[in-house]
């Protein structure tokens, strides 16, 4: 016989996992493509702060920049993952494939050259985001986990920075942050006449767009004209989500059946609430300029810890309400990158990064394959009077990222994953 109560405790479940979601480039749910000229450095930018990506950087480095500057760009991330099933579940025969299209978080950002150690800006960008889906999701062995699932959103930054010396500045903004979550999945039961796994319905999990309010600071000096030094921190942000989950029967051809499976759902949609920590990120950089040449190296630490146990709520129906404990560890990303002028016109650059994942095996999963990754970054600048266009190229190498047989839902497995992603960037001073 079915259990309404053990169906429940299913769906919230679903509820945890749709919020506990990972994007394609960077680990965790964390999103670093915040302009093509940047990321030609493999992300290593937060020492130079040299354009109006500073705000999302390192917002000291706004301080330096004269007049009035735009910088407005989007960068085009195409995952791919594939996953073969472990024993006892779904099994060393269960294959599938990805199936995501292409994610384009953009950029864009403007400051204003108050006076001249004042200078003001405002950013917008995608720090956090995800969209995860599978080929033939109707028939994919994970589809009661999820068929496909999205974080949205974007964060608003206005920003102010100070030139406490010609070579010192300081930066700081708030952190105006919106986001929303999305999730199909199927719930499943066990069909007790015949004890064979069976599609009870469709489950389409949404929010509403939810604000959270967080901080941005930064330090930037320039000891000398060669050398620069940068540090920069933004605080985490909470954001309290709520939306509703809906379901929609699906028939079976057998009318008892189909009753005993109407008694393990709420009816029509359900509201549901729950809340996320979105990581303290800490960057520290130095970067060094001779003749034509130009390196940064860069450390971050993103403060993942903090996100440990995720509880959700059904305020019409409180027995169904859980906590889910995640365990998540702090993380640590390494990032080089290195730029030759070849003259007035015309910059290429190259770089490496490291970027470690903060889950555990037992939450790695459809939603969740999560790995630690390389990533090997190309990019170019065109510069002609007060326009610059740059483009970025990075490759990304997961990790082969096991279960470990300790999956929280026992679906077991091996996910194997790459990513490619394409940055464009425009800038313009007046």
């Amino acid at each position: 016989m079915l259990n309404p109560r053990r169906w429940g405790f299913a769906l919230v479940a679903v509820a945890a996992l749709l919020l506990a979601s990972r994007p394609a480039a960077a680990a965790g749910f964390a999103i670093f493509e915040q302009g093509a000229r940047s990321m030609g450095f493999a992300g290593a930018f937060v020492a130079q702060a040299s354009d109006p990506s500073a705000i999302f950087f390192n917002a000291a480095g706004i301080a330096f920049l004269k007049g009035n500057q735009i910088h407005a760009g989007a960068a085009l991330i195409a995952p791919n993952t594939d996953f073969t099933g472990q024993d006892p579940f779904p099994g060393s025969s269960a294959t599938a494939t990805s199936n995501v299209g292409v994610t384009v978080p953009p950029v864009f950002d403007f400051t204003h050259q108050f006076s001249e150690r004042l200078v003001l800006g405002i950013g917008l960008d995608v720090p956090f985001g995800l969209r995860t889906g599978w080929d033939n999701p109707d028939s994919f062995s994970g589809r009661f986990i999820s068929k496909q699932a999205k974080l949205t959103g974007f964060s608003l930054n206005p920003t102010v920075a100070y030139k406490l010396a010609d070579r010192f500045a300081v930066g700081v903004g708030l952190d105006i942050r919106f986001s929303k979550v999305s999730l199909v999945r199927n719930a499943g039961g066990i069909n007790p006449y015949t004890q064979q796994v069976f599609d009870i319905a469709a489950v389409d999990l949404e929010s509403h767009t939810n604000t959270g309010f967080g901080f941005n600071l930064g330090i930037l000096a320039k000891p000398n004209d060669a050398l620069s030094i940068g540090v920069s921190y933004r605080s985490k942000v909470k954001v309290d989500f709520d939306g509703d989950a809906t379901f929609t029967r699906i028939p079976t051809g057998n009318a008892q059946l189909d009753a005993l499976a109407a008694l393990a759902l709420p009816v029509g949609s359900a509201p549901v609430t729950t809340s996320i920590d979105f990581p303290a990120i800490a960057m520290a950089g130095v970067a060094y300029s001779w003749k034509d040449w130009t390196v940064e190296g860069d450390v971050d630490w993103y403060q993942w810890s903090s996100f440990q146990d995720l509880a959700i709520v059904f305020p019409n129906q409180p027995s169904l309400s859980q906590t889910i404990t995640e365990n998540y560890k702090d993380t640590w990303q390494f990032r080089i990158g290195v730029e030759r002028r070849l003259n007035d016109t015309w910059a290429v650059r190259g770089g490496y990064y490291y970027d470690e994942t903060p889950s555990p095996p037992e939450s790695v999963g459809p939603l969740l394959p999560d790995a630690s990754r390389n990533g090997a970054a190309l990019g170019g600048t065109w510069k002609r009077g007060r326009l610059n266009v740059s483009a970025a190229y990075w490759h990304v190498f997961f990790k082969d990222r096991s279960t470990e047989g300790v999956n929280r839902d026992n679906f077991n497995g091996l996910y194997q994953s790459s990513a490619n992603v394409l940055a464009l960037s425009i800038g313009y001073g007046f």
